[in-house]
């Protein structure tokens, strides 16, 4: 945003525009930052979020956001006479910075506070975080903007993926649920912890406010072999106290999760839209769960240290994946309107005029296409290469228990190749919902072709079930979705 997309923004507005850049790092920045997004009522996982970009009362957040709406805000601004810097904040107005350019920045919010009587005291803080965990960089940000105010604040960062036992370790010394330690984003801080949801930059403000005066050490940098072995012993009991029964009921939990389910109502929703029958179900359904079951196979054995190198993965993935849910919840929406629509219809005897099927020219077409040969061979790579891109997209909704527990002891040869068969049964069990979902679109299509007089004669019916399953799923995917929608396209004022 700041070297490729606000030059453009500047070159085209040139002295309509005054700039002031604010570095979060700043601890008064980052507060005034949190403040603003309290105000406009922003979700606790977009307040505090960068970048942002304040202009006229409206607030912009994330770089899909600040490209689709900034220009039209400045047009609008604009041709109502304009507006000056908001009062909170008095700044020297300053360029769009370049590589090589630093911008000069006066902050006038509330003083920051003197430190002197901590000043030689530890405030270590040992921050958790993984591949995939969509709240980090806020929580990075936080913690970035909390060493401004507290200059003797340390923050020690660790993947929980090859730290598990030293998470473990803090878990039971601070008293964090079992089902909770191996959870990201966690931060730790002497004898206090804060886990997921709790981690806010309000709360990681009264955790280091707590110990100001008195000091926390880094006790992790003491964690012995001794400490190590008991609290991988930790693991590794848990680990064993799982059962088969246990690892399928968690993957089975995780595979129904809108993050793997919306792409699958998706998929089956363009399949009968484009008259896919029988044996391409079968082959598209099996190319998209094999892609998703590699790629999760992969990621257990270590393919994490790969994504891990790759900077851009997280914010694009996480973009993605809101994107997803929130066409699909919108899709489902009009879908189960449509079905309603239908059942009205068919209840009346007005089967031919229902909504949810193809003209039957745009059929025949379709169906000339399908039967090419290049077009149907290529559909089903196509089907496994979305299947890998999906569960990259569905990275954070493996279990946050059982799969770290699983990828920690995979490290351990002894219990490898135990590890390895749970991993091998949470994958299969993750993908059961989405083979089940296949197979009924299989059935339900020979199923229809075979009994074509039954199931006409009961249209109102199944037009009724397909409103009421469409909207249950609607419901479910937008509640999921909406939150992190309005931080990536909403404009908030």
């Amino acid at each position: 945003i700041i070297y490729e997309y606000l030059p453009t923004v500047k070159a085209k507005y040139g002295d309509q525009v005054e700039w002031a850049l604010l570095d979060v790092a700043n601890s008064d920045v980052y507060e005034a930052l949190v403040l603003l997004g309290k105000a406009a009522q922003l979700p606790e996982d977009a307040v505090g979020a960068v970048p942002t970009i304040y202009i006229g009362g409206l607030l912009l957040v994330g770089d899909n956001q600040i490209e689709a709406n900034l220009e039209q805000a400045i047009d609008y601004i604009l041709e109502r006479g304009g507006v000056d810097f908001p009062s909170w904040v008095i700044v020297e107005p300053t360029p769009v910075p370049t590589p090589s350019t630093a911008p000069t920045v006066t902050s006038a919010v509330t003083p920051q506070p003197t430190a002197t009587e901590q000043a030689n005291k530890p405030l270590a803080v040992a921050y958790f975080t993984k591949v995939g965990c969509l709240e980090c960089d806020r929580v990075a940000a936080a913690l970035h903007a909390l060493q401004g105010r507290y200059p003797a604040l340390q923050v020690d960062i660790f993947d929980i993926e090859t730290n598990g036992a030293l998470a473990e370790w803090l878990g039971d010394r601070c008293g964090v649920p079992e089902d909770k330690r191996l959870v990201t984003p966690a931060v730790f801080m002497g004898q206090d912890a804060l886990i997921g949801e709790e981690v806010t930059y309000d709360n990681l403000k009264a955790m280091v406010e707590r110990y100001a005066a008195t000091g926390a050490e880094a006790t992790w940098v003491n964690f012995d072999p001794n400490q190590q072995t008991a609290a991988q012993n930790s693991l590794i009991e848990r680990f064993r106290s799982f059962g088969v029964m246990t690892i399928l009921g968690a993957g089975l939990v995780d595979g129904i999760n809108p993050c793997a389910f919306t792409t699958v109502i998706l998929f089956i929703s363009y399949l009968a839209l484009t008259g896919r029958k029988g044996w391409e179900i079968i082959a598209t359904g099996l190319a998209f769960t094999l892609g998703v079951f590699i790629v999760y196979v992969a990621l257990g054995m270590g393919l994490f240290k790969v994504l891990e190198a790759v900077p851009f993965f997280q914010g694009t993935m996480s973009i993605l994946r809101t994107v997803v849910f929130a066409l699909t919840g919108v899709l489902c929406l009009v879908l189960a309107v449509a079905a309603f629509q239908d059942f009205l219809k068919a209840r009346k005897g007005r089967s031919k005029e229902i909504t949810l099927r193809l003209p039957d020219r745009l059929r025949l077409q379709i169906n000339r296409v399908i039967r090419t040969g290049a077009r149907r061979r290529a559909f089903v790579p196509a089907a496994f290469v979305t299947g890998l891109l999906v569960s990259l997209i569905e990275l954070a909704c493996t279990g946050q228990v059982y799969w770290p527990t699983i990828v920690f002891v995979m490290q351990m040869p002894e219990l490898r190749t135990r590890a390895f068969l749970y991993l091998l049964f949470y994958n299969l069990a993750f993908i059961l919902p989405l083979v089940i979902v296949f197979v009924l679109a299989y059935l339900g299509v020979t199923t229809a072709e075979r009994l074509g007089r039954f199931l006409r004669r009961w249209m109102w019916a199944i037009k009724l079930a397909t409103a009421v399953f469409f909207l249950m799923i609607a419901v479910l995917v937008l509640y999921f979705s909406i939150t992190p929608m309005l931080n990536l396209m909403g404009g908030v004022a």
